[in-house]
Order: C-alpha cells, then sequence, then structure tokens
C-alpha cells in the first residue's frame, strides 16, 4: 500500500479540510496586508495633498465599554471655524483634549487625523505576519506527517492491534461534522503492552469494523514512533 497513491474518502476529505484551514488564514492574512499598503499608500498621498492644523475634541460620541466612540473636532483655518468627525479614534482622546490634525489644502473641511496610522499599519502587518504563519505551519505540518507515514509504510514493522475506542476529535471540524480517532492496543510476545492513538480520519464510527484488527505501522527502533492504518478496519 501506498500512501501517496491511495486516496481513500477520508484522505481526501483531509487534503480539503488542509486546503479550506491554511487557505483561510492564508487569505486573511494577504487581505491584512493588502489593508495595511492601502492605508499607507492613501494615507501618504492625502498627506501630500494637505497642511496641519491644530484642533480641539470637542466630544467623543457612542464612547462605551465595547467602543471608543467617534470624536468631534472644531479647528480653525485663516479665521474661519471648521467642525468635523474624525477617521480614527484612540483611548486617550478626551473632550477638551488638541491634537494635531490634517485639512486637504482645496477643502479645509475634509480633516484627517494621521499620527495612529503608522500603529494601525504596524498592527494589520503583525496580524497578516501571523495568520500567513499559521496557515503555512498547518501546511508544512501535514507534509511533514505524510512524510512519516510514507516512511513508516515502507520500513515500519506491521502489527495488527485491537480497537478499544473510537471517539470523535472535536477539535476539527467541517460541515458540520468531526473526524474519529481510533485507540488500540497491542500486546507483544514478551508480554509489553504498547497503546496507539491514530490521526484523525475522516470516518463515520459506523463505517469502522471493531472486531476487525487494526494495521499499526511502528518504527523498529522506537516503537512510540508509529501509525495507525484507519483504513484497515473500514468496512
Amino acid at each position: 500500500m501506498s500512501y501517496g497513491t491511495k486516496f481513500t474518502k477520508s484522505r481526501k476529505k483531509n487534503r480539503l479540510f488542509i486546503r479550506v484551514f491554511s487557505g483561510v488564514f492564508t487569505t486573511i492574512g494577504l487581505f491584512l496586508f493588502a489593508i495595511s499598503i492601502y492605508i499607507g499608500v492613501e494615507s501618504r498621498t492625502f498627506k501630500q495633498n494637505a497642511e496641519p492644523a491644530e484642533a480641539v475634541i470637542t466630544s467623543i460620541q457612542g464612547r462605551n465599554s465595547e467602543s471608543l466612540g467617534i470624536p468631534f473636532v472644531e479647528y480653525t483655518i485663516n479665521g474661519k471655524t471648521y467642525g468635523s468627525a474624525l477617521n480614527v479614534v484612540t483611548s486617550s482622546m478626551r473632550p477638551g483634549g488638541k491634537i494635531i490634525v490634517y485639512y486637504r489644502k482645496d477643502n479645509p473641511q475634509e480633516v484627517r487625523y494621521l499620527e495612529e496610522n503608522g500603529w494601525v499599519i504596524a498592527v494589520l502587518v503583525f496580524m497578516g505576519v501571523v495568520f500567513v504563519g499559521i496557515g503555512t505551519a498547518f501546511r508544512a505540518v501535514d507534509k511533514a506527517y505524510r512524510r512519516k507515514v510514507q516512511r513508516l509504510l515502507a520500513t515500519g514493522k506491521v502489527v495488527d492491534a485491537e480497537i478499544t475506542d473510537i471517539s470523535e476529535d472535536t477539535e476539527k471540524s467541517m460541515n458540520g461534522r468531526h473526524p474519529i480517532i481510533i485507540s488500540c492496543r497491542f500486546v507483544a510476545p514478551d508480554g509489553r503492552i504498547h497503546l496507539f492513538r491514530s490521526a484523525s480520519f475522516w470516518y463515520e464510527s459506523y463505517e469502522i469494523n471493531p472486531k476487525k484488527k487494526v494495521r499499526v505501522y511502528m518504527d523498529r527502533n522506537n516503537p512510540s514512533d508509529y501509525y495507525v492504518d484507519v483504513d484497515s478496519v473500514v468496512g
């Protein structure tokens, strides 16, 4: 049997799960990168056509335990006072406080607070790295596992183990379903008892024949390194 060529229903679903899981995280990470780039470019473009002005925070509307609210400011340009809501709010903003805002030269009523954009971009980039890293790591772990299985199928010692438990892996879910995990035991000729636990397989519990013994491929030099071939007890 070749792990690389025998694609069972379970393995196809596992590949799909990995693609979806890693794909979602990678996509979110790339989206956060894109947002950070957009904010950086758009803010720089705005600042190139803007002038700074000192503004007074007149009020912060909607601030509560769940939201920092929306700050409103007043600023004076060439003797004329303007009022506007800001695009950014921070926890340090308080009514009566003074901040530096930037207004468009050709439209003083269009104003922005740009001082926090650097932090916003840094946070977005950091989160992007985290999400892309999780997606990449998940694929890397899967590839390492498949290489391990190929090695054990080719060189491992084969034993037949008795099924002791069939349970759901609640840490994984797809379309409202969980894969299963099989626990089993093997008593060696010298009386030693080996306990094994399979990886997640996308089978229903009723598809497993508990009366069959499940094949386990053990590393000949390290019995703790093994592969439980759940496919061998399907049907």
